[in-house]
C-alpha cells in the first residue's frame, strides 16, 4: 500500500529537495565488481550537463574514466533527444509542431511522444483530471502575463480553457497517431517530461553495461543498481522541512519533488503559486511540496505533480491504480510568514 505522510510546519520551510551522497565526488574508486570478468577496478564518476531546463547529473561506475565519459555522453544525447520531442518552450520541438497541425486529423507522432501520451492519459483518468498535459494553454497564458507584471484577465482564462481538456485529444496506439479537436491546444510536459527522461537515460545506460548509475533531473531521479560499497542501496536524504531529514537507501527505483514551497508569483500584495491546476486554470492556494517514490521516476514525477496539485496523497483512485508508490506531502498556507 501507499504510505502517506503530511506534514505541515509553521515558518520558513523549504521545498521537498533530494541529495544523494556521492554526487559530489568525482572519480571515487570503490572496488571491484565481481560480475566483470576481468575484475577491473570500478571507480565512480560524475557528470552534469544543463538540460530540460535543469541540471542535469550522471553517476555511474566504469573502469575507467573515458568509459565512463563515453557512456554519460550517450545518456545525455538520450535525454537531449526527448527534451527535442517533449519541450514546450522550444517552438520546434515535436510535442509544438504536431499541435499546430490542423485540428480533426490524426497526425503521426514518435514512439517517445506516443509512450508519453499514453502514460500521461493513464495517470489523467487516475487522478480525475488534476494531471492533464493538455494544460499548455494555461501555462503559457500565466507565464505571459507574469513577464507582465500582471495576471490573467477572466476572459483570458476562459479563451484557454476551450484549448485545455484531455477529453479533447485521441490517442492511436496502433497506428501511432494523435488527434485534436480543438485549434490552439498546447502540450505541456513539464510534470512528467524529466522523470521520463531520467528514466530512459537509466536504461540506455543498463543496455550499455553501466548497471550501477543514477540520474538527477533537478530533483526527479532514476536510480540503478546499488554502489559497489553500499549493497543497501544509494543513500537518498530527503528535505522535508526544518530539521526534517529522512534518510533512505534505495535501488531500482524513481524519486521525485514537485511543489512551490518557496516559488510563488506576487502581485499587488496577492500571491498566487506557479502550479496551476488543469481543471481550474487557477494556482493552488496552499504551498506544497510533494516528494514520491515509484517504481520508475516517470510515475514518480507524475504522481508528485498530481498531489502538489490535490494536496490528497491518500485519494483511493491514485493509491488503487499505483500502490508501489510512497509520498510526502509537506503544506503550508500561502500566506504563512
Amino acid at each position: 500500500m501507499m504510505r502517506i505522510s503530511i506534514l505541515a510546519i509553521g515558518g520558513v520551510l523549504t521545498m521537498a529537495t533530494l541529495m544523494i551522497s556521492g554526487c559530489t565526488q568525482s572519480p571515487t574508486q570503490v572496488g571491484t565488481d565481481p560480475t566483470e570478468k576481468n575484475q577491473r577496478t570500478l571507480t565512480r564518476y560524475r557528470f552534469a550537463r544543463v538540460l530540460m531546463g535543469s541540471r542535469c547529473e550522471i553517476l555511474l561506475e566504469a573502469p575507467s574514466e573515458p568509459e565512463a565519459a563515453g557512456a554519460a555522453g550517450m545518456a545525455f544525447d538520450e535525454i537531449r533527444r526527448i527534451e527535442l520531442v517533449l519541450s514546450d518552450y522550444n517552438p520546434d520541438a515535436e510535442a509544438m509542431r504536431v499541435m499546430r497541425l490542423a485540428p480533426g486529423l490524426e497526425h503521426p507522432i514518435s514512439g517517445t511522444l506516443l509512450e508519453v501520451l499514453l502514460v500521461a492519459r493513464d495517470i489523467h483518468i487516475a487522478s480525475a483530471g488534476a494531471f492533464d498535459p493538455t494544460v499548455g494553454a494555461y501555462t503559457h497564458l500565466w507565464r505571459a502575463a507574469a513577464r507582465n507584471g500582471q495576471v490573467p484577465t477572466r476572459q483570458a482564462l476562459d479563451v484557454a480553457q476551450a484549448q485545455v481538456g484531455f477529453d479533447h485529444l485521441t490517442i492511436n496506439p496502433l497506428r501511432r497517431t494523435v488527434r485534436f479537436d480543438r485549434p490552439g491546444m498546447i502540450l505541456d510536459f513539464g510534470g512528467i517530461g524529466k522523470g521520463y527522461a531520467a528514466q530512459a537515460g537509466i536504461e540506455l545506460l543498463r543496455e550499455l553495461g553501466y548497471r550501477v548509475a543514477c540520474i538527477d533531473m533537478g530533483g526527479d531521479l532514476q536510480l540503478g543498481d546499488p554502489p559497489s560499497d553500499s549493497p543497501r542501496g544509494w543513500r537518498v536524504e530527503i528535505i522535508t522541512g526544518i530539521d526534517q531529514t529522512r534518510t533512505r537507501y534505495l535501488h531500482n527505483t524513481g524519486i521525485a519533488t514537485s511543489g512551490d514551497l518557496e516559488r510563488y508569483y506576487e502581485h499587488e500584495g496577492v500571491r498566487y503559486s506557479h502550479i496551476i491546476d488543469p481543471r481550474t486554470g487557477l494556482g493552488i492556494t496552499e504551498r506544497r511540496a510533494a516528494t514520491v517514490i515509484a517504481p520508475d521516476a516517470t510515475i514518480a514525477d507524475a504522481l508528485a505533480s498530481v498531489i502538489s496539485v490535490t494536496g490528497k496523497p491518500n485519494d483511493p483512485q491514485l493509491v488503487e491504480a499505483y500502490p508501489g508508490a510512497e509520498c510526502t506531502l509537506v503544506v503550508r498556507p500561502l500566506d504563512d510568514d
